[in-house]
């Protein structure tokens, strides 16, 4: 578990620590997307509108107050752009529900509240019948100048002169204010209980909320450590901490319904965090996320969801947390292992048994459905029985809307009904679209769908005209990965398909066929190129699906199309042009020199890792266990550029020059690392220092012999 650097945020008037970027949801990410919803492993960036083991806890948090709350998962002024979410971080979740959130400059938790309180401070001057307005229109200006800079070494501003009583007193808050924003917590402290008596209301009620607040900044000073983390609680200056915690009660006694009180709330959080009272804090969150209306101490859903994963869930695990939503996030949580049949069942240990979850059973007693998901979800993610699931959860597919919990329900069905082989899945699939209306649903579905369609060998459903899936990155990658070569023709033609899609499938398909000996119809297919193939776009980037992330790019990339147009690099052995070179192949596919100058064609252009032979999530696959990992369904090998080497090298019909060459290249196979860039069977480093000693010897003079000075 990576824990970062934490950032401190002040919410609303109050203090909370949102940084380590909530560690506990978020372990190093894997690298790149697992094209599946039902995740056992974490996934940072992975994340979907199931509740899984492999979600952040954010998420799933978020998702279950959504449903307790009411609340919109996305914020209709969001900005979209981009194929739609159905993986993502948790980052564009929460942007998403939350667009107008923002985190304050590091450390800079004291000047978060100075521009309201500065307009506090001048409604409550202009509305003060005792002040002469001489003196309010010094007292406003005095403040509307006072710019505090939060280092801790800031000067107080200059007290306007006031002769009235009330004068002098909204001075002195204004002294108050700038020793509190300065640092100067002792000399604020005595400032703002000496205003305990004030005349004016607004000054009393919030002079006495600033001394909690200074107290609480006071009590922090020592609290966390060099990296921003929480320190050590025999560190922390435990009566601070007391202190602060006793003025927020008097503020709370004494204006229980008071312009802090929210704020007042929240705050006694972060006395418990401080304190090392998870009990406190855990039954703190537990009124939040039990009760209605807006959240104390919080701007919204998604700062409490933050706050509780980073004070709450992260140093303890959440085991005093008692509210059944709560519980099932960290159920959940410790439902997660390392989905590789590697992994030692040490590691695994504590995932929790049915037997663990039953002893919940009285905690979930207000929430049974949610309680039987988590059941299953045991069943399903620990235990791997999933006809466990199919009696746990009942058929409720068609509705008109699920909630995310009854839409986890339906899924994990689904997943069951899988893994059963039932032949009913996927009509099961199709009878949750109508119901799946709320955000991040539908893509779900939809890539629920695909995998089946994959994995039964059906991948021409996911294109037909009546598609449900119509998610750009998930067709993309089938195209790929795994379509055929009638497939990725028919997609290639069909006016209807997106450009981005049928340019896709012009590239797979031509470059399958080149790779996999198929001359003729490489030759046919060219046809298929559009007209502006060899402009600037359509150039060599990173365009493959399976690097798409959502958090980085709103687009797909058009893949390299100009690799087969005139612009084609050939290489520097004097080889024709690549149409050229293939109808000689399609002639006589065993000659040297035109499979030669495919070698050169395909080294020039970037081909050794296209469809390299290697274990899913390595390199020119997807990641294991999700989408587009099944086998290719073009027919015949790929080719492997280091066999057309051999060949050459141990054909006596070869000329010398392209023996040499052949020599050359194969060696370079190898540089620099060592290992085999080009695939076919790999030599140890003595046949390479054969090779290499042969073409000195005998084709001393050749350039291919001269610009060679090592193997590798």
């Amino acid at each position: 578990m990576r824990i970062n650097r934490a950032t401190i945020r002040l919410f609303g008037a109050a203090l909370f620590v949102a940084g380590a970027v909530a560690a506990w949801s978020c372990a190093d990410s894997g690298g790149e997307l697992t094209w599946e919803i039902a995740k056992v492993s974490y996934d940072s960036d992975g994340n979907g509108a199931m509740l899984t083991p492999g979600n952040d806890t954010r998420v799933n948090l978020l998702l279950l107050l959504a449903d307790a709350r009411r609340l919109p998962m996305r914020d209709p002024k969001a900005p979209r752009s981009g194929p739609p979410l159905a993986l993502f971080p948790w980052s564009m979740m929460a942007a998403a529900a939350d667009p107008n959130l923002s985190d304050p400059p590091f450390g800079q938790t004291r000047c978060q509240s100075q521009s309201t309180g500065a307009a506090a401070f001048e409604a409550a001057v202009r509305a003060s019948r005792a002040l002469p307005d001489s003196e309010k229109q010094g007292l406003v200006a005095a403040r509307a100048a006072f710019v505090p800079d939060c280092s801790g070494s800031g000067a107080p501003p200059p007290a306007p002169a006031a002769a009235s009583a009330a004068g002098k007193a909204f001075a002195a808050y204004l002294t108050g204010a700038g020793l509190f924003y300065g640092g100067a917590f002792e000399q604020a402290r005595a400032t703002f209980a000496g205003l305990a008596q004030a005349p004016d209301p607004w000054l009393r009620e919030t002079s006495l909320y600033m001394v909690a607040r200074t107290e609480l900044n006071r009590a922090q000073q020592h609290a966390f450590d060099e990296y921003g983390s929480l320190a050590d609680l025999k560190v922390r200056d435990r009566a601070a901490i007391a202190s602060a915690g006793a003025a927020l009660e008097a503020y709370l006694k004494a204006y229980p319904n008071g312009h802090y009180a929210a704020s007042a709330r929240g705050l006694t959080r972060r006395v418990a965090w401080l304190g090392g009272d998870e009990k406190a804090l855990a039954a703190a969150f537990d009124r939040q996320i039990e009760g209605g209306g807006a959240f104390d101490g919080s701007a919204g859903a998604v700062p409490l969801v933050q706050e509780i994963d980073t004070i709450l869930l992260e140093p303890g695990g959440g085991a005093a947390a008692r509210d059944p939503l709560l519980l099932a996030v960290v159920d959940l949580h410790r439902m997660r292992c390392i989905d590789d049949p590697e992994t030692p069942a040490e590691d695994c240990a504590a995932r929790p048994s049915a037997a663990d979850l039953e002893r919940q059973a009285p905690l979930f007693a207000g929430q049974p459905a949610l309680f039987g998901y988590l059941r299953a979800a045991q069943a399903f993610f620990v235990d791997k029985r999933p006809r466990d699931v199919l009696s746990l959860i009942p058929d409720a597919a068609r509705q008109r809307a699920f909630s995310y919990v009854e839409f986890s329900r339906q899924m994990l069905r689904g997943k069951a009904l899988e893994a059963v082989g039932d032949r009913n899945a996927r009509n099961f699939w199709l009878s949750l679209f109508e119901g799946a209306v709320q955000p991040y649903q539908r893509e779900a579905l939809e890539l629920a769908l695909a995998l089946h369609d994959e994995k039964s060998g059906e991948v021409g459903r996911v294109f037909a005209a009546d598609s449900k899936v119509s998610h750009p990155v998930m067709r993309q990658l089938l195209l790929e990965y795994v379509a055929g070569p009638d497939l990725l023709r028919n997609q290639a033609r069909d006016p209807a398909a997106p450009r981005q899609e049928r340019d896709v499938a012009t590239y797979i398909l031509l470059a399958k066929e080149l790779r996999h000996g198929f001359y003729s119809a490489f030759l046919g297919d060219l046809a298929l190129l559009p007209a502006d193939s060899t402009a600037e776009r359509y150039e060599a980037g990173f365009w493959s699906a399976r690097y798409y992330s959502p958090a980085d790019s709103d687009s797909l990339a058009p893949p390299p199309l100009a690799r087969f147009s005139g612009k084609a690099k050939l290489g520097d052995a004097g080889c024709p042009p690549l149409a050229e070179t293939v109808r000689q192949l399609a002639a006589a596919p065993g000659g040297v020199r035109p499979r030669l100058c495919l070698a050169e064609y395909f080294r020039g252009n970037g081909f050794d890792d296209f469809e390299m032979d290697s274990p899913a999530g390595a390199a020119g696959r997807p990641a294991a266990g999700g989408l587009a990992t099944s086998k290719s369904q073009f027919p015949g090998a790929p080719y492997q550029r280091l066999e057309v080497y051999k060949a050459a090298i141990a054909d006596p019909s070869a000329s010398d020059d392209d023996r040499a060459l052949a020599l050359n290249r194969a060696v370079r196979c190898y540089a620099p690392s060592g290992f085999n860039s080009c695939g076919g069977t790999d030599v140890g480093v003595e046949v390479r220092r054969a090779w290499f000693n042969r073409l000195k010897r005998d084709y001393p003079k050749s350039r291919w012999a001269q610009s060679l000075k090592f193997y590798w």
